[in-house]
């Protein structure tokens, strides 16, 4: 890996990722975190509190932000690249220069151990692992990479650039996008958890033959599930990012670039709009509908509709700031309790006397 500065203001200064380059031109070999960087490294320091550390190393090249450049004047060697959002560009920096090369394989492109139906349409450049099962009339789009004993049921749709981790199931006639990451573990598309009682209570179940379609640039962490619908449509928008340990309801609809941390749950047939921010154990129950904008942490519990944008916390959920001032209240019942005791008394013994 060599990096040159100049090269690297070049790339991500179209797309307003970088800003500007000060000092002399300069060329790293590696992207280390600030506390194991030398001489030939390209750091990100987001904050004052790096920077002592950062100028002690001598890396080849700091990218931060702008407020904090004139502090690196004194390395007279590095170069300093400024930029508004020092995490976006740690982030598409090393997807570009130091990301895992998931094309390295140590095998033939297509394992000799995968069953692939003779109706599947393969597109070029895609690579499948060994034990990876392709049903009938499954088409993978160009680039896309299946890893070991994934499985992909019949009719269903891969975009190009996907990349599916070993065991990852995608069950019949589901649809994913472009660049879809389906991290190991991932279920897409078993039924739904739908069923009736009758008079004794035993439960009966109800056929969920919709399907699931998830757009472009999702990623799904480890061992998470999304249910297919009873008739229609379980969607995941464009953008969205789940952590590990979630699951996505029948019928569910969610919006374009949402986030939803790991233990998290969402009911069947409940809506979700755009940027919303699911935080971890967090619980939303079936059939509500959840606005733009919000976001949901301290393990909400969403059993209603929210309308209006803003942060929610508890169960029922609240607005954060009084939930911070009932969760103080909470805390202090005891003594309110004994405070309330201690009065008691005293108003009896005022009554006594009389």
């Amino acid at each position: 890996m060599n990096i040159l500065s100049s090269e690297l203001l070049a790339r991500f200064k179209k797309n307003n990722i970088l800003d500007e380059l000060y000092g002399n031109n300069a060329t790293a070999s590696r992207i280390d975190p600030i506390d194991s960087c030398n001489k030939e490294s390209l750091i990100f320091v987001s904050n004052q509190s790096y920077v002592d550390d950062a100028i002690n190393a001598y890396p080849a090249i700091i990218i931060t932000s702008p407020d904090l450049v004139a502090q690196f004047k004194s390395l007279t060697t590095t170069a300093v690249l400024s930029c508004q959002n020092v995490k976006l560009a740690h982030a598409l920096v090393r997807q570009v220069y130091d990301d895992r090369d998931n094309r390295e394989i140590e095998w033939p492109s297509i394992h000799q151990t995968a069953t692939i139906h003779e109706s599947a349409t393969i597109a070029e450049n895609v690579i499948i692992g060994p034990g990876v099962v392709i049903g009938g009339n499954v088409k993978v789009g160009r680039g896309s990479i299946i890893k070991a004993n994934t499985v992909l049921e019949q009719d269903v749709r891969i975009g190009e650039d996907c990349i599916l981790h070993p065991n990852v199931v995608v069950a019949y006639a589901c649809e994913l996008g472009n660049r879809v990451i389906l991290k190991s573990g991932c279920v897409i598309g078993m039924e739904g958890f739908g069923f009736a009682q009758d008079s004794k209570g035993k439960s009966h179940r109800i056929p969920q033959t919709g399907k699931v379609i998830i757009g472009d640039d999702v990623l799904f962490g480890a061992n998470c599930t999304v249910d297919r619908a009873t008739y229609d449509i379980t969607r995941i928008g464009a953008g969205c990012k789940f952590d590990a340990l979630c699951h996505i309801g029948h019928n569910v609809e969610i919006d374009e670039n949402c986030i939803m941390v790991t233990q998290s749950s969402i009911g069947g047939s409940t809506k979700v709009g755009k940027r919303v921010v699911i935080s971890g154990q967090c619980v939303i129950t079936d059939h509500v509908t959840i606005c733009d904008d919000v976001v949901l942490v301290q393990r909400a519990g969403v059993i209603n509709s929210i309308k209006k944008a803003g942060i929610f916390a508890g169960m029922p959920i609240q607005p954060m700031k009084d939930y911070f001032k009932n969760s103080a209240i909470a805390h202090k019942l005891t003594d309110l309790r004994k405070q309330v005791r201690m009065l008691e008394k005293q108003l009896a013994g005022l009554t006594n006397k009389e």
